[in-house]
């Protein structure tokens, strides 16, 4: 694929929530990317503070205070809590630098050399509103392939059109978010999948989104999260947000149909419960399966589960 030659301003926002160790080794992975002088002007790290106690501040000055000559790092605190709020947050700052594209990144990753490089020349040479980055998963400690399996990453081919977003690890064309003054649903603040909504709505609006598929970043996976307990609940609340997407959207046909789904993995795991006690890579299929389909029916009842009430 030809790649375009521009200069273009770059920001790249960082969400961070009591992770100043995960924080310090994203910044320096940042700092370590391979660039093109020819392809990129300036490149801002806006780094906003969802934690009102700063635990983020004292990290970030060693940034500040020995800076890298092809990064401005800036920091604020923003203490009003909310996965919606804190990424609207940066999109209000980073539109105050003009960036041509904003870049998502979250504090538990950190990212590879050609990480900036792979998705901005994802996004200029498709034309493209956004891409997406594959995020790897990398545990703390050793897991089972059991609990293992289930944290995966996508495997599509390079330079994929996709009919969904993850902020992750994404870039964002500056001009398409000014034009169709998109921001991030303040109803997911405490839910989840705020990124999954902001999907749904930039799709709605146009948005051409893209893989590239050579944009790695690995995200840490702490020892509790690699459980079956972590799990159980994060399936729980997939099937729950998803559910009340839909009926957000009013998409009442995939209500219905989510509803036989639902029975569908109901039984699916009741049989597979069988499985659990052997000791196999399959073996939590039927608990998970039971715990989607007991999200989705919460969801239905608008019941809604606040995964992130006290923070992440």
């Amino acid at each position: 694929m030809e790649q375009i030659k521009h200069m273009n301003k770059l920001t790249i926002g960082i969400p961070t929530y009591q992770r100043p160790a995960m924080l310090e080794k994203l910044v320096h992975s940042i700092f370590a990317c391979r660039l093109d002088s020819q392809l990129i002007q300036q490149i801002d790290v806006l780094i906003v503070d969802n934690d009102a106690d700063k635990t983020a501040e004292e990290t970030v000055k060693s940034f500040l205070e020995n800076p890298n000559p092809n990064f401005q790092v800036h920091y604020s605190n923003f203490p009003i809590k909310g996965l919606s709020n804190v990424r609207n947050e940066i999109i209000r700052q980073a539109m105050d630098l003009e960036p041509d594209y904003i870049v998502f990144i979250d504090d538990d990753e950190y990212v590879t050399t050609d990480w900036l490089l792979e998705l901005l020349k994802t996004v200029i040479n498709n034309k493209g509103d956004f891409a997406l980055g594959p995020v790897v998963p990398e545990f703390e400690k050793k897991v089972p392939p059991a609990i293992a399996q289930w944290f995966t990453y996508y495997p599509f081919p390079d330079q994929k059109a996709l009919d969904f977003i993850d902020s992750g690890n994404l870039i964002m064309r500056t001009q398409f978010l000014k034009d169709q003054q998109l921001l991030f649903d303040g109803r997911f603040n405490t839910l989840g999948a705020e990124d999954s909504y902001f999907g749904v709505t930039a799709l709605k609006k146009g948005a051409t989104v893209f893989w590239a598929k050579k944009a790695i970043a690995y995200e840490n996976i702490p020892e509790k999260r690699s459980t079956l307990n972590w799990l159980i609940k994060r399936r729980f609340r997939g099937a729950n947000t998803y559910t009340y997407i839909i009926f957000i959207e009013k998409k009442y046909g995939q209500v219905a149909k989510k509803i036989l789904v639902n029975f569908i993995y109901l039984l699916v795991g009741l049989a597979a419960l069988v499985l659990t006690p052997f000791p196999f890579k399959y073996r939590y299929y039927g608990v998970l399966k039971i715990a989607e389909s007991l999200g989705s029916f919460a969801g239905l009842l608008n019941i809604r589960f606040h995964e992130y009430l006290k923070g992440r």
